[in-house]
C-alpha cells in the first residue's frame, strides 16, 4: 500500500503539469515567447520530479498517470 503522502505528491504533481500544459498552449495562442520559454522550463521540471519519484517511491497499487 503506498505512503498516502507519496499518493498526495504524485497528484499534486500531476494537476501542476495540467497547469503548464494548458499554460503552453495559451502561451502559443498568443505567441508570447517569453511566457512559453516558463512554462516549456516549469514542465520539464516537473515531468523529471514525477519520474524521478515513481523511481523512488513504492507505488504498488497506485494507479499512476501519464
Amino acid at each position: 500500500m503506498p505512503n498516502e503522502y507519496a499518493v498526495d505528491i504524485h497528484n499534486w504533481i500531476t494537476e501542476k503539469i495540467t497547469v503548464a500544459r494548458r499554460q503552453i498552449a495559451s502561451s502559443e495562442a498568443a505567441d508570447k515567447r517569453e511566457e512559453l520559454g516558463y512554462w516549456n522550463g516549469q514542465l520539464e521540471e516537473l515531468l523529471w520530479l514525477r519520474d524521478y519519484f515513481k523511481q523512488q517511491v513504492d507505488l504498488k497499487g497506485f494507479e499512476y498517470y501519464r
